[in-house]
């Protein structure tokens, strides 16, 4: 999770400054490369194309997945190989 905390996060007099916590963004594409689904191919393709995120995280990221999840991992490991 990646910690957000700045002006847009706080009440409308300014204080308090609340705290949002959001998805990384690579581990945001092993989720959806783990669906493999055309949409989320997609998404992530856009994402890598605009260099906004890395491919080798999302590579060192996929064996980390809950058991269950492995055979997605697997198919998403072959699709990301192009771009390493």
């Amino acid at each position: 999770m990646v910690k957000v905390r700045n002006s847009n996060t706080a009440a409308p007099s300014g204080e308090p400054r609340f705290t949002g916590w959001c998805l990384d963004k690579e581990d945001l594409c092993v989720a959806k490369l783990c669906a493999l689904r055309e949409k989320d191919q997609n998404f992530v393709n856009a994402l890598l194309q605009a260099g906004l995120v890395d491919p080798r995280v999302i590579v060192e990221r996929l064996p980390t997945v809950p058991e269950e999840f492995c055979p997605g991992a697997e198919r998403a490991l072959g699709w990301i190989a192009s771009w390493l």
